[in-house]
């Protein structure tokens, strides 16, 4: 079946774009949905898979949990996230991989783009805007200051660019993984949504159901 993968900036709108996408295409929609499973699958609340989303594992990380498995007197701090970054992105490859056989949907992040890479069924696009409207989405979806949405901002396109960068030898914004890169700050999401929309019909020659 026919699936269609959303890569996005954080404060971009990628998010809106895709529940957008799913709802004027009638198909499944795997954002929150498939955390939700990612956590099923490792038996674990899916906060804490949110907590290491699209994330690698730091050297302290990696140590903590190998103490905690080598040592089980041992446990990592609190700060360390209780399910490893690695286990977590193993677990979204093979439920991604999976997806194109179970009904048409529209997948948001965890590197589908790249998993699904030579899946001629699969439709990867880039949601994208200007900085300073990601900023200000930021700050008002965290409620923090401008310096905080900027850090945030930061720290995501960061753990972002690592985590394909780690797991699939690729960059995250390379255009070429794309089919298409749609600008929603200045388009627009509703506007971002019927342009992937559209392109991805061309492509496939017709959208199926669900």
């Amino acid at each position: 079946m026919s699936v269609i993968t959303i890569a996005r900036q954080l404060g971009a709108g990628g998010a809106a774009v895709a529940r957008s996408l799913s709802e004027r295409l009638g198909w499944r929609l795997l954002d929150r949905a498939l955390v939700e499973r990612i956590a099923a699958e490792l038996q674990v609340e899916p906060e804490q898979v949110e907590a290491c989303d699209e994330r690698v594992e730091s050297f302290v990380e990696r140590l903590g949990t190998y103490l905690s498995e080598g040592y089980p007197d041992i446990h990592p701090t609190p700060v360390l996230p209780r399910v490893s970054p690695e286990r977590a992105a193993q677990v979204a490859r093979r439920l991604v991989a999976g997806v194109v056989h179970e009904g048409p949907a529209v997948i948001v992040g965890h590197g589908a783009q790249c998993v699904l890479r030579e899946e001629p069924r699969a439709f990867h696009a880039l949601v994208h805007s200007p900085r300073a409207i990601r900023i200000e989405r930021a700050r008002e979806r965290y409620e923090v200051s401008q310096d905080e949405a900027e850090e945030r901002i930061r720290q995501s396109d960061a753990n972002r660019r690592r985590y394909i960068r780690d797991h699939f030898d690729r960059e995250w914004l390379d255009p070429t993984l794309y089919h298409i890169c749609v600008d929603v700050g200045r388009l627009g999401m509703e506007t971002g949504a019927e342009i992937i929309a559209d392109a991805a019909t061309r492509y496939f020659g017709s959208l199926p159901q669900e």
